[in-house]
């Protein structure tokens, strides 16, 4: 292969890679919000006793759902791969 096309691949990998973790990141920051969100209702529900009581229970399953590993992992893995290919391309350069 080619430096040129060693860059090209590694510019697709670092692509894919950033993007599946910008969008893991959105969700788990989603998530995360929607709990502090409950929690703080819940607060302010404890601060003033009279009035209507809102349960807002099981929040920690957005959490949860949110903590998919999976493509975490595999955005890494195409930026390292991104990387290797990029040295690798200037190694094999002229």
């Amino acid at each position: 292969m080619n430096p040129a096309t060693l860059k090209i691949i590694a510019a697709v990998l670092s692509l894919i890679g950033s993007g599946l973790l910008a969008w893991r990141v959105k969700g788990i920051l989603e998530a995360l919000a929607l709990v502090v969100k409950a929690h703080e209702v819940n607060i302010q529900q404890l601060m003033r006793p009279s009035g209507d009581i809102y349960n807002l229970a099981n929040s920690t399953e957005h959490v949860e759902n949110a903590q998919q590993y999976g493509l975490l992992v595999l955005g890494f893995l195409c930026l390292i791969a991104s990387a290797a290919l990029q040295l690798i391309s200037l190694l094999v350069a002229p």
